[in-house]
C-alpha cells in the first residue's frame, strides 16, 4: 500500500512538473518570436509606388525583404530605389547593400550608398556615401557621412549633405573640396 501511494504521489508530481513546464514555454514562446522572427519574407522583391494622382513615384527592388509588423520596420538586402521627384524630369536611381524602412516614408540606407543620374543632360552623376536618410514623401535625402559627387568634368568631397530631389537642390554641410577638369 505504501509502494501504491509513493508511485501515485510520484506520478502526480511528475505531471504537475510537466505541466508547469509546457505553461513556462509556451508564455515565452510567442515573446520571443516576436523579437527575433519577421512576420512575413520576400525576395527578389519588385514594387512600383505611385503618387495621388497615379503618377509613378517610385519604383523598389531588392534581393530580399523582412518585415517586422509589430516593429513597423523593414529589412532589406541590395535595395535598388528608382525615384521619380515631382515636376522634374530627372530619375534617380539609390541603392546600398542594406536599408530599413520605418513606417512608410524613411528610409535608412547603409554600406556603400550610391546615388545615381539616370538621366545623361544632369550635370551631377553619381554621388557616394556609408549612410544616406531618405524621406520617401518629401524627396529629401540626408547624410553627415563624407560624399564624394561625380559631374561629367568635377569631383566634389564633403562631410554631410542635404539634397531635395522634388526641387534639384543638393547642399554640402562642412569640409567641401572640388576639382574641375577643364575639357
Amino acid at each position: 500500500m505504501k509502494r501504491e501511494l509513493l508511485a501515485g504521489l510520484l506520478l502526480l508530481s511528475a505531471a504537475g512538473a510537466l505541466y508547469w513546464r509546457n505553461l513556462q514555454i509556451e508564455d515565452q514562446t510567442p515573446q520571443q518570436l516576436a523579437e527575433s522572427e519577421p512576420d512575413f519574407v520576400a525576395r527578389a522583391l519588385r514594387t512600383r509606388s505611385y503618387d495621388e494622382n497615379g503618377r509613378l513615384a517610385a519604383q523598389i527592388a531588392a534581393d530580399s525583404m523582412r518585415h517586422f509588423q509589430e516593429e513597423g520596420r523593414t529589412e532589406f538586402t541590395e535595395p535598388v530605389y528608382l525615384i521619380y521627384p515631382q515636376d522634374s524630369e530627372a530619375v534617380w536611381k539609390v541603392q546600398a547593400h542594406q536599408g530599413h524602412l520605418n513606417g512608410t516614408r524613411h528610409v535608412a540606407l547603409e554600406n556603400d550608398v550610391i546615388i545615381t543620374a539616370i538621366e545623361p543632360n544632369e550635370p551631377l552623376r553619381t554621388i557616394r556615401t556609408e549612410s544616406l536618410q531618405l524621406d520617401l514623401e518629401t524627396m529629401v535625402l540626408t547624410t553627415e557621412d563624407p560624399i564624394r559627387a561625380l559631374g561629367e568634368s568635377f569631383e566634389v568631397r564633403g562631410t554631410g549633405l542635404w539634397a531635395d530631389l522634388n526641387l534639384n537642390q543638393f547642399k554640402l554641410n562642412s569640409k567641401v573640396s572640388a576639382s574641375y577638369e577643364v575639357p
